[in-house]
Parts: C-alpha cells; structure tokens; sequence
C-alpha cells in the first residue's frame, strides 16, 4: 500500500493526455458560459437565464436511463470520440447562432455529449492510474479544473467585450476538437462487461450501486437536498454583480474566475486525503463553506466582500466535488460505475430543475440579495444535518470494493 501510493500519477502516460485535455475542456465551457449568460440576460431578464440554466440541466437528467449503459457497454474510445465530436458540432452552432430558441437548443446538444463523456472519463481514470490513486487523480483532476476555470471565466469576460460572443464560443468549440484527438490518442481502453449492454434498468442499477453502500446513502441524499437550495442562487448571480454592484463583462469574469481559484485550493486539499471519513467531512465542509460565502455575497457592499465570497464558494465547491466524485467512484463496483456515476449526475441535474425555478421564484419575490442571504442559510443548516446523520452513521463497508 505504501509503496503504491509514491507513485506519481504522472508517471503514467495516458494521465498526462487525459487530465490537462479535460481542464482544457473547462476552460473552454467557462468562457462558453460567460458569453451565453451575457447574451441572454441582456435580452431576456431572469426568465431567459434560468431558461439557459435548465438547458445545461435537462439533457443530463433525460440521459440517465441511456448514458451509463452507453459508458458500460462500449468501448471507451468510441464512446468519447463520438461524444467530443457531438459537442464540436454543438459549439459551432452556438457561435453562429442568436436567438434564444437556438441557443437553447444548442445547449441541450452540447449537454447530451457531456451526459456520456463526464461518466466515461470519470470510469476510465481508475483503469489508468489504479483503485489506490483514485483520489489523488481526482483531487489533481479538480485542482487542474479549478485552474482552467480562472483563466477561461477570466478570458470569457475579455473576449466578450473586445470580439463579441462569437469568438468567445469558437474558442470552447476548438477545445472539444482537441478532447477528441486525446480519446483517440489514450492507449488505456475500458471495454464492454459481460452482459452490460443487456442488462434492464439502467437507472435502477446505478442507484441501487449508489444507495447500497451505508455511507453513500447518506451523503448522496445530503446532495441532493443540498443542491435545490445551493443551486437557486445561480439564476440571480450574475444580476448581483452587475446589477447590485455595478460590474462589467470583465467584472463578472474575474468573479467566475475567482470561484475558479478557490475551487483549486480545495480540490488540492481534498486530493491528500486517503479515507471515506476524511472525504465525508471534506463534502460536509464544503457545503458550509458555499452557504457561509452566499450570505457574505448577498450582504457584500462592494467588490472586495464579493470576490471574497466568490473564493469560498469555489474553495467548498472543490471540496465537494472532489471528495464525492472520489468517493463514488472508489465504493462502487468497476462494472457499474458508469451507470453509478450517470445516475448520479442525473439526479443531481434533476435537483437542478427545481432549483433553478425556486431561484427565479426567490428573486421575483425577495429580489437578488435577500435571494442569496436566504439560501445560503439554507445550505448552512443542509450541512449541520448532513453532519449529524453522518456522524450517526456506523461505516464499515471497505473504502474500495473494486479491484
């Protein structure tokens, strides 16, 4: 044990394709969704915006009876080729389109490969780098995300305002050319298991993977409820900042970009950590840290209490994403985990669905502000039960149950 864990993740070399083509990928989607929210909150109002917010939303949620069983039962190649060149297609036409009912309906494309590629990279990483170096890959994999994340939300804002939206989405269509030549280029391949493909019920066997295990139970239902209240503020935000406190393009940039480099900081963090337990307290803690940071958000009299909310919430952010995405994938089986890992997206997405119109709802009724104050105490007290039921919770199921 000891000795596999000196190993360095890049020493392997499908790793050092995968992981900096992924958070090339990112970079590429933060710029992509800076320009989109500009385009259509300046035409549209919040109504337009929470319509883009459930275009990103409902593919995932209406792919899950599909995506898992298309990452479980083909090769792995094929799967993200096909799912990055879909995404190419979706790009362009978002950079040649104007209307909303377009981009709308781009973006839902652009979402249907993501559906499968996400849970197809997620599957394949512990193939590349071993049960034992999950977390690690996935707590560097964040950290890398989190860095692409603050140089393309950074660079969206400026692309915008110096070559409009076009350029900004042709740039995010040229990184998912690149993600595809990667899939084509990783020598490390997952192949169809027996009987996968004919297997009924994908949905079913992904959470029943899911809702098996005594710790993910819980900590998956804590997810759930987590993101309708944690999510609602995600149709307001971009008004607080320009809006309330009066930002720019460029403005709204640098605060995605400043979630962006918190997110590093706790991806890194949650990388180091080597048991269920400590990876539990980490999505804990990084559902209080986003409700401390949305309260601080939604009081902020200026810029500066601003960017520092936007850095916690992207710090609690790479917390929880890291340590569940690592979690699943390290307590489920190898032959189901793409369909435990879609079935977790999807449910997640779907949670979204209601958050995203209780968020419209919040702000037409309390406007931005009190908006952000009132779900951010909301995910604070989400946390304090996730954390008792935890703590009540006896884990003695074995970390990895793969190998």
């Amino acid at each position: 044990m000891k000795q596999t864990l000196q190993v360095s993740i890049w020493s392997f070399r499908d790793i050092r394709l995968v992981l900096p083509a992924r958070a090339l990928s990112y970079a590429g989607d933060s710029v992509a969704l800076v320009a989109l929210m500009l385009r259509v909150s300046e035409t549209g109002g919040p109504g337009a915006v929470t319509a883009l917010l459930l275009a990103f939303a409902v593919p995932t949620v209406a792919m899950i009876p599909f995506a898992g069983r298309i990452v479980d039962g083909y090769d792995s190649r094929a799967v993200l080729v096909c799912a990055s060149l879909l995404q190419v297609v979706a790009g362009l036409g978002l950079a040649f389109s104007h209307g909303l009912a377009e981009t709308l309906a781009l973006v839902c494309l652009l979402q249907v490969g993501q559906a499968v590629a996400g849970p197809a990279w997620a599957a394949l990483i512990p193939r590349i780098v071993g049960e034992q170096l999950v977390g690690r890959a996935t707590g560097t994999s964040q950290a890398l995300v989190g860095v692409a994340t603050l140089a393309g939300s950074a660079a969206g804002g400026v692309l915008v305002s110096w070559s409009g939206e076009r350029g900004a989405l042709l740039v995010d269509t040229a990184t998912f050319g690149v993600v595809a030549l990667v899939a084509l280029a990783v020598r490390t391949r997952r192949r169809p298991v027996a009987d996968a493909v004919r297997e009924q019920g994908a949905l079913t066997a992904g959470l029943r993977s899911l809702l098996g295990d005594p710790l993910l139970r819980i900590l998956v239902v804590c997810l759930w409820v987590f993101v309708v209240v944690g999510e609602a503020v995600n149709v307001v935000e971009v008004f607080l900042v320009t809006d309330e406190l009066g930002l720019d393009a460029a403005g709204y940039g640098w605060v995605m970009a400043a979630q962006g480099g918190g997110a590093i900081l706790g991806a890194w963090g949650t990388g180091r950590l080597t048991s269920a337990t400590g990876r539990s307290r980490a999505m804990l803690a990084g559902m209080a840290a986003i409700g401390a940071a949305c309260v601080l958000m939604g009081v902020a009299g200026g810029a500066f209490a601003l960017f520092v909310g936007a850095v916690v919430v992207g710090a609690g952010g790479g917390l929880l994403n890291a340590a569940s995405s690592t979690l699943i994938v390290t307590r489920t089986a190898e032959e189901v985990r793409g369909r435990a890992i879609a079935a977790l997206g999807g449910t997640v997405r779907a949670c979204s669905l209601v958050a995203l119109p209780l968020g419209g709802l919040l702000a037409a009724v309390l406007g931005t502000r009190t908006t952000f104050v009132v779900c951010g105490i909301a995910c604070g007290v989400a946390a304090a039960l996730a954390a008792v039921l935890v703590v009540r919770t006896n884990d003695s199921v074995p970390e990895v149950v793969s190998h």
